[in-house]
């Protein structure tokens, strides 16, 4: 099967993401509500990486500065979305629910309180970490399948990450971890040693059938809770509908004629327009342990408080974002 392969990285000197970096900062300094930026992680493959910011406000109050539709093309290409934010009182609630790694206090006063949870608890909290992002993951592997369009960086940042997510699931060897071992080495090597176009299309498809076979026949797989059985949107094309009898997809539209030759993310959202998936998931779960149901109260409870007060920035939720 032919595919088209759109977003491929390209070399980004380190002083530039500190010169972008730091511009949003002494901006975002400026305003009396912001009580604390942290960078979130590090630019460990220039190029690829990009810009994760977390901004910290006062409760109860507004910021409603879209700071990315300011900026150039080159920015928003270290910036590949808004920073997260949330206010000081949401923060202290859901910190403990978060895995990010590598906080640095960039400005204003750390509200970090270093308090942890039980030990029975994390592992609980992160098995539900992984199995949502893995999901996700699926569900974008799917869709691009579908689409026939390979968004390569979008794979470099999102298959890196995947390596926790074997981690918090104990999983330390086999196929698919040795998949996300390998998407890690090409981004280690990327500008000195690129894949070729039929290895990254190899790569996606045992990715694909890796996960796919996970989540039909690995009860461990099938262990993710949701705050509801019933149907999410996602997005504005895709579904998830909770607690179904078996793994399933279902697409309804169609894939607009000569759609892969295009290679565009414009073009990829208005193929969005035509076609829209749900996925029928399964799980062997009824019992929510109260960790995992109160990470949900409170991640409902920030995206609330952020739809009223932060309207242009992300939330502290969950990779699916259940709403």
């Amino acid at each position: 099967m032919k595919y088209n392969l759109i977003d491929y990285p390209r070399w980004v000197e380190r002083e530039t993401y500190q010169l972008y970096s730091e511009k949003l900062h002494e901006s975002l300094k400026t305003f009396s509500e912001v009580v604390a930026i942290y960078s979130i992680g590090h630019v460990s493959n220039p190029g690829i990486s990009d810009i994760d910011l977390l901004i910290l406000v006062k409760d109860n109050t507004v910021l409603s500065e879209n700071f990315r539709a300011e900026m150039s093309t080159e920015e928003k290409y270290l910036f590949l979305h808004q920073p997260y934010a949330c206010s000081v009182s949401d923060f202290k609630k859901t910190e403990m629910f978060t895995f990010l790694h590598n906080y640095h206090l960039v400005h204003g006063t750390d509200m970090r309180t270093g308090n942890e949870l039980a030990e029975n608890d994390k592992e609980l909290l992160q098995k539900q970490t992984a199995l949502e992002y893995l999901l996700k993951m699926y569900i974008q592997l799917y869709v691009q399948k579908k689409y026939r369009t390979i968004r390569v960086r979008d794979l470099l940042l999102h298959g890196k990450a995947l390596i926790y997510d074997l981690e918090f699931l104990n999983i330390k060897d086999g196929k698919l971890y040795e998949l996300i071992l390998k998407i890690i080495d090409w981004r280690n090597n990327w500008f000195k040693t690129t894949p070729t176009a039929i290895e990254i299309i190899n790569w996606v498809e045992h990715l694909f059938t890796e996960l796919h076979t996970a989540f039909t026949t690995n009860n461990l797989f099938k262990e993710i809770y949701f705050p509801e059985i019933k149907t999410y949107q996602l997005s504005k094309n895709i579904r998830l509908k909770a607690g179904s009898k078996q793994f399933e997809v279902t697409q309804q539209g169609l894939i607009l004629p000569f759609f892969h030759l295009v290679k565009s993310k414009k073009a990829v959202k208005l193929q969005n327009r035509f076609c829209s998936f749900q996925f029928d998931i399964p799980t062997l779960k009824s019992q929510m342990p109260t960790i995992i149901e109160e990470r949900f109260r409170i991640e409902r409870q920030i995206r609330e408080n952020g739809n009223k007060y932060l309207p242009f920035f992300l939330s502290m939720t969950s990779s699916l974002n259940l709403k």
